[in-house]
C-alpha cells in the first residue's frame, strides 16, 4: 500500500456536549474524513491517537489509544476517544493521529496534528459533580449551595473563622473541642467524671473548703454528724473576735471584744429580730464593753446600777480633802486640813491619826492592798510609805495631787486618777474629764456632769467613774461618762473621791462650808434583786460577759452573765 494515501485527514467535527456524555464518563466522539490518494476512502482502518502539548515535537500527554477496524464510508468515520480523568485541565493540546488498513501494515502518522477543540474540555468544565481527582483551590469561586454539601469527610476539617455558625446535630465523642460555652447546654446529662472537682455531687462524699452559705432549710439527720467551728442562728451562737471599738451586732452572734479601749456593741434593730434571738458579748480586752440599744429598745434584768446607790457616813471630819482605800475598802486613808493622815482598818468604823506627819496633806493614793501609800502635801512635796503609813520617805516630783497604780509601783503627780496597772488613767480640770488607755500618752475627752468638777475617781478600765461637783451632787457613770447618775440628793463641797477597781465601791470626802456639812461617805453597789430597765447602755469590764435574749416588743433580758453587769 502506498502511504501517501494517508496524507490527508480532515477532521470534520468534534462534537457532543458534556451533558450527553455523563453516562460515558470522560469519553468523547471524534468524527473526521479520510482520503486516500485524494479520493474518499472506503473500508475498515485502524486509527491510533495520542495527545501532545505542541503542534510539532512537544511532550506526549497521554498514552497511545488504538481503535481497530473503524468503518470508513465515502471518507467519513466516527470513533470514540477515552483518556480518563486528569488529561483535559484547560491547557491547549493537539491530537496526533496515525492510520493503517485494518489489521495489516504499520501506522502512518498524519500531519499536521489536529488541535483539540472545546468538546473534550466541556467534560472538564460541565459541573463539579463530574470532577475526578483534585481541583486547585484557585479554580474555585463563589458560594457553594448548602444543598450540594453531603457525605462524610474522613479527613480533618478546620473551621478557623470565629464568625462560623453551625446548626443541626454533631455526632461523635467531642474529643478536641475547646472553648465550649456551658451555658449553651440545654439538655442531656453530663457524666460525673466530666465535672470539675469543685462541683458537689448529690450522692458522694464532699469536702467544702470555701465559704459556703445555705439559705434554705437544711436537715442533718445522722446521729454521727460532727461539726467544728461556729454556728449561728436559732440558739446556735458562734463567736466573732474583734479588736474594734464599735460593732453592729447581728442576731445569734457572739462578740469577743479584745480592744484595750472601751468597745460598744449596738444591738440589732427590732425589724431584724424574732423572739428568742441571742446576742452575746464578752470582754477579753482591757477596755471593757458597752451594749447600746436602738430607739425603742430596753434591757431588763437584775444588774448593778448607780441609780440605787446610797451613801452612808463613815466619819464627820469637817475638812477632809482626799481619800484612798484598799481594793476591798477595809483600809481607808483620809487627809485634809488637819495634822497627819487619818487611817481606818475596819471599813471606816474607827479612825486613828498618824502622828508622824504634822502638816496637813492635800492628796493621797494607795495600792490595792492598802500598804503602799503616796501623799502630796500642801506645799507640793511628795512622800511614800510602804508599810501602811508607819514610816515615810520623800520621792521625786512636786504636785498638789497624786495617784498610783494598783500594785503601788507607779505614781502619777497631778490631778490624775488610776485604779489599775497604770495603763488606764483619767485626768480632769474643773471643766473637763479625759481618759487614757496607754498610760497617759494619748488622752480622749469624755462627757462630764454639769457643774464645776472638784474630784474624780475611776475603775481599773476607766469605764466607771465617780465625780464630785463643788457645791453640787456626787455623780457616777457606768458607761464612760455617756450617762451620769446623781448618787446624792443634797449639795456638798466634794473634795476627794475613791473608786474600787471594779467600780462597785465608792468613798467620797466633802469639806464643811457654811451650813453644808463635811465628812467621809461610802457606798457599795451590788446587783439588786429588783428588776432594772435601761434604754441607754449596759456594760462590763475585762473578764465579764453577758448573753442577751430578745423577748419581743423591743425588750432584751440577760439570761446568763459572768462578773458584774452594769446598767445606767
Amino acid at each position: 500500500m502506498n502511504r501517501q494515501i494517508f496524507a490527508l485527514l480532515i477532521p470534520l467535527l468534534l462534537w457532543g456536549g458534556a451533558s450527553n456524555l455523563l453516562a460515558q464518563g470522560t469519553a468523547f466522539s471524534y468524527q473526521g474524513q479520510l482520503n486516500v490518494g485524494g479520493v474518499p476512502a472506503n473500508g475498515s482502518y485502524d486509527l491510533r491517537f495520542a495527545v501532545f502539548d505542541a503542534v510539532t515535537n512537544g511532550a506526549q500527554i497521554s498514552v497511545w489509544l488504538t481503535n481497530d477496524a473503524v468503518v470508513v464510508s465515502n471518507g467519513l468515520f466516527t470513533t470514540t476517544l477515552g483518556y480518563g480523568p486528569g488529561i483535559f485541565s484547560g491547557t491547549n493540546y493537539w491530537l496526533d493521529i496515525a492510520v493503517r488498513p485494518a489489521g495489516s501494515g504499520s501506522f502512518t502518522s498524519l500531519v499536521p496534528r489536529q488541535p483539540i477543540l472545546p468538546v473534550p474540555y466541556a467534560i472538564f468544565a460541565n459541573t463539579a459533580s463530574n470532577v475526578l481527582g483534585n481541583v486547585p483551590a484557585a479554580q474555585l469561586s463563589g458560594t457553594l449551595p448548602a444543598s450540594q454539601i453531603a457525605g462524610t469527610s474522613a479527613s480533618q476539617v478546620s473551621f478557623i473563622n470565629s464568625a462560623n455558625t453551625f446548626y443541626g446535630t454533631f455526632n461523635g465523642n467531642g474529643a478536641g473541642l475547646t472553648n465550649l460555652n456551658g451555658s449553651q447546654i440545654t439538655s442531656g446529662t453530663v457524666a460525673d467524671a466530666r465535672l470539675s472537682a469543685n462541683v458537689a455531687l448529690l450522692n458522694n462524699n464532699q469536702t467544702f473548703t470555701g465559704n459556703n452559705q445555705f439559705n434554705g432549710q437544711n436537715n442533718f439527720t445522722n446521729w454521727a454528724n460532727n461539726f467544728t467551728g461556729n454556728f449561728f442562728g436559732n440558739g446556735l451562737i458562734g463567736w466573732i473576735t474583734t479588736n474594734g471599738t464599735a460593732v453592729q451586732a447581728v442576731r445569734d452572734h457572739g462578740y469577743m471584744m479584745t480592744s484595750s479601749r472601751m468597745a460598744t456593741v449596738t444591738l440589732p434593730p427590732n425589724s431584724e429580730l424574732t423572739n428568742g434571738d441571742i446576742v452575746r458579748i464578752s470582754g477579753a480586752g482591757g477596755g471593757g464593753w458597752l451594749v447600746a440599744e436602738n430607739s425603742g429598745q430596753v434591757v431588763t434584768g437584775n444588774m448593778a446600777s448607780y441609780r440605787n446607790c446610797h451613801l452612808q457616813t463613815l466619819t464627820t471630819l469637817n475638812d477632809c480633802y482626799a481619800v484612798a482605800a484598799s481594793a476591798d475598802g477595809s483600809r481607808i486613808y483620809a487627809v485634809g486640813n488637819f495634822n497627819g493622815v487619818r487611817v481606818s482598818t475596819d471599813f471606816g468604823n474607827t479612825w486613828n491619826q498618824d502622828g508622824l506627819l504634822s502638816a496637813y496633806q492635800n492628796s493621797i493614793a494607795c495600792s490595792a492592798d492598802g500598804m503602799t501609800v503616796y501623799i502630796a502635801s500642801s506645799t507640793g512635796s511628795l512622800q511614800k510609805s510602804t508599810d501602811g503609813g508607819v514610816t515615810w520617805a520623800s520621792v521625786s516630783g512636786s504636785a498638789a495631787n497624786v495617784a498610783c497604780s494598783a500594785d503601788g509601783t507607779q505614781y502619777f503627780p497631778g490631778q490624775i486618777a488610776s485604779s489599775g496597772n497604770g495603763t488606764y488613767l483619767s485626768t480632769w480640770t474643773a471643766s473637763s474629764i479625759y481618759y487614757s488607755t496607754n498610760g497617759g500618752s494619748n488622752w480622749t475627752l469624755i462627757t462630764k456632769p454639769s457643774g464645776s468638777l472638784s474630784c474624780v475617781a475611776v475603775s481599773s478600765d476607766c469605764s466607771r467613774l465617780v465625780a464630785g461637783i463643788s457645791n453640787g451632787f456626787l455623780y457616777a457613770s457606768a458607761n464612760l461618762g455617756a450617762n451620769w447618775t446623781p448618787i446624792t440628793t443634797t449639795n456638798k463641797y466634794w473634795t476627794g473621791a475613791w473608786m474600787s477597781a471594779d467600780g462597785s465601791k465608792i468613798i467620797a470626802a466633802a469639806k464643811t462650808v457654811g451650813v453644808l456639812a463635811g465628812g467621809i461617805y461610802s457606798s457599795t453597789i451590788t446587783p439588786l434583786p429588783n428588776t432594772i430597765s435601761t434604754n441607754s447602755t449596759i456594760g462590763g469590764g475585762q473578764g465579764t460577759a453577758v448573753e442577751l435574749q430578745y423577748i419581743g416588743n423591743g425588750q432584751f433580758m440577760p439570761i446568763s452573765s459572768s462578773g458584774t453587769i452594769w446598767a445606767n
